[in-house]
């Protein structure tokens, strides 16, 4: 599967409720219950994950989960995002919508017109994808797009999130903004500050994100940053996502929650 922009993974090592620094890790749901999750997206207070054979699950805070629509009906998700409710997926090429209410599900826009894409985020209601050859794409919810900037400006771009009216990305460790408003992007602090970042995700006006040694940063619209609990704690993982507040993250098939 392909890197998504949105999604999970921390690790929690010891008992189930752990004090670091402040922090408090909470087992959430059975010991295993996540053991097959490839991707996860948040929204309506709910996580909405795709197991490997390509079946959806709903969970809600208590860690109660349940089927939505048939098993393996996302067999061929490359892409999971989640925008103003819905669940919107790339797969073999083309784009979805699906209502999780209902489970019911639409094509949006052209067969194959997403076939190259490697990265996908939600902003003030449009998707903004990046494809295999760096060149950055803007989708309204009827399905049509357009180009922004250059062609192959975001070839380097090896992680995507939206925060404000912002698309930040990793380039050759280093962070940058991009208004898509102004057409203009910045770096953010140092250069090469970001080398060693193997996940992230925005919320509430912060970056949180996990090094290869496995400690948690929280860093601000500024560049600021500030590392969070002890450090290397978070040496296995490889996705987070962040829900009403709270970070959740999977460790051996595990999910677990602590307050950003």
């Amino acid at each position: 599967m392909k890197k998504l922009s949105s999604c999970l993974l921390i690790i929690a090592i010891g008992s189930v409720f752990q004090l670091v620094n402040a922090q408090k890790w909470e087992q959430v749901g059975k010991k295993g219950d996540w053991e097959s999750t490839v991707a996860v997206i948040a929204m309506n207070s709910h996580l909405y994950s795709i197991e490997k054979d390509g079946t959806l699950f709903q969970t809600d805070k208590t860690g109660t989960y349940e089927q939505l629509g048939k098993k393996g009906d996302f067999d061929n998700a490359d892409v999971l995002v989640a925008m103003d409710g819905e669940i919107w997926t790339v797969e073999d090429g083309s784009l979805y919508r699906t209502n999780p209410t209902t489970v019911a599900w639409q094509q949006v826009g052209k067969a194959g017109d997403w076939k190259d894409t490697e990265a996908m985020v939600a902003l003030k209601g449009k998707l903004y994808s990046i494809e295999t050859s760096g060149t950055l794409y803007e989708t309204f919810k009827s399905g049509a797009w357009k180009q922004i900037g250059g062609d192959g400006e975001f070839t380097d771009a090896e992680m995507l999130e939206s925060m404000g009216d912002y698309l930040w990305t990793v380039e050759n460790g280093t962070m940058y903004k991009t208004s898509i408003q102004a057409m203009r992007w910045e770096q953010v602090g140092e250069k090469g500050e970001w080398e060693s970042t193997v996940a992230m995700v925005a919320d509430r006006g912060f970056l949180w994100s996990i090094e290869k040694d496995g400690t948690l940063y929280k860093t601000g619209m500024d560049g600021k940053y500030v590392q969070v609990g002890e450090g290397g704690l978070l040496k296995d993982v490889t996705l987070i996502v962040a829900l009403d507040g709270m970070l959740y993250v999977v460790e051996d098939g595990t999910l677990y929650r602590t307050k950003g």
